[in-house]
This record gives C-alpha cells, sequence and structure tokens, in this order.
C-alpha cells in the first residue's frame, strides 16, 4: 500500500518532543542526510532547547501527520530581522514518511509563515549534494540553487548546495 501525505501540522516544538529529536540525533542513516551535530543525549537536547527557545533569531517546529504523530522537526535559524533572511532547516525523522510528500507540505507552510508572517524576504538552506530527494523537494517549492560550497561541512567535508528562495519566487 502506498501513502500520500495528505496534511502536516507544523507546530512549535515542545519539550515533550525531544526524546524522539534524541532518536533521530543519534541515527546514522538519517544523520547522513542531514548531519546537524544535535545532542544525543536528552539531558544535552534539553540544554539546547532550552537555550534556542529563547532566541529572538531562531523558531523551532515540531511536524506531526494526519493522525498527529511526530515525524519531523524544522527550524528557521540565523533569523537576521534587518536583512530580512533566515536559514531554514527539516528533517522527516521517521523514514516510513520519506518520499510521501510531507516535507513539501511543510516547507510550503513555512515559507508563506517566514515570508507573510514573519516578514521575511529570503530564505537559504545548505543541503548535501548526494541528497538528491531533498534537493528535489527545494527546488519544487521554489528554491535555487546558487553556489557549490566544496568540501564545506565542519565535520564531515562534503560538498553542500547553497539554495536560496526568495519572497517574490512564490
Amino acid at each position: 500500500m502506498s501513502m500520500q501525505a495528505v496534511a502536516v501540522t507544523v507546530r512549535p516544538l515542545q519539550k515533550e518532543d525531544l526524546p524522539r529529536m534524541v532518536i533521530w540525533n543519534t541515527d546514522p542513516e538519517i544523520e547522513r542526510f542531514v548531519d546537524l551535530g544535535l545532542p544525543g543525549e536528552l539531558s544535552a537536547c534539553l540544554a539546547w532547547w532550552e537555550e534556542i527557545s529563547r532566541s529572538k533569531e531562531t523558531r523551532l517546529f515540531a511536524l506531526e501527520d494526519e493522525k498527529g504523530k511526530l515525524i519531523g522537526d524544522l527550524e528557521l535559524a540565523n533569523i537576521c530581522w534587518r536583512g530580512g533572511e533566515a536559514e531554514i532547516r527539516i528533517r522527516i525523522g521517521e523514514k516510513k514518511y520519506w518520499d510521501k510528500g510531507y516535507g513539501t507540505l511543510a516547507l510550503r507552510q513555512i515559507t508563506d509563515y517566514a515570508f507573510t508572517d514573519l516578514g521575511l524576504n529570503r530564505l537559504y538552506l545548505r543541503v548535501y549534494t548526494f541528497n538528491l530527494r531533498a534537493i528535489k523537494c527545494y527546488q519544487k517549492i521554489g528554491f535555487k540553487k546558487v553556489a557549490v560550497l566544496k568540501r564545506a561541512h565542519d565535520r564531515n567535508w562534503k560538498d553542500l548546495y547553497l539554495m536560496t528562495m526568495e519572497k517574490q519566487t512564490l
């Protein structure tokens, strides 16, 4: 049976979501595609969440499927209010939800929120050049490759694409 995303809920990330995030943070298959360097222990993840939650430059979100199951997380980071831009990061942590359209639905919601509610003008992201599934998703909603960052990641020296989306491309 094939499953396709019907809806995804994007809501603020809560303390209760952290145990699931720790599992995703320590999964080698997930880390291969999205190496965030997030804490792999609950106490460290809690400290990270408490610090980030107070930041004016970051917004953390949880992604839920139609039944309210936590399936991923999303972040608007490095928000530059003066420059009107932010970095976006998304992770579908529950693997059975990969390639089902949940990421695309969530990104459409968060880009609308960033441009309309927050008044930002540009979003950018970095993605491994081999993560074709993510690149396809980003391009589908309007992100464009603007640069290749060679051996850019600080922990594993893999190439990244820098992709951006401007408000008027919506």
